[in-house]
């Protein structure tokens, strides 16, 4: 099993200027959307990934069918 930390992030909205959060914790790969990111201090979540279960499934999810 792979750890993975996730935080709930805070960043500036470059439209509006407004500092916002992140609703859920997620990882730092997802996190570089925002720019500037930052974790927000005592949000730590630790998420146990076990890559075998789920490599075959990512790639044909929302496909249609074959059937």
């Amino acid at each position: 099993m792979k750890m993975i930390e996730c935080w709930r992030w805070r960043f500036r909205d470059p439209t509006s200027g407004r500092v916002c959060r992140t609703m859920y914790a997620i990882s730092e790969e997802e996190a570089r959307k925002f720019p500037q990111a930052e974790r927000v201090p005592g949000t730590l979540i630790l998420r146990e990934v076990d890559e075998r279960d789920f490599s075959d499934t990512v790639p044909s999810v929302g496909v249609p069918s074959m059937k």
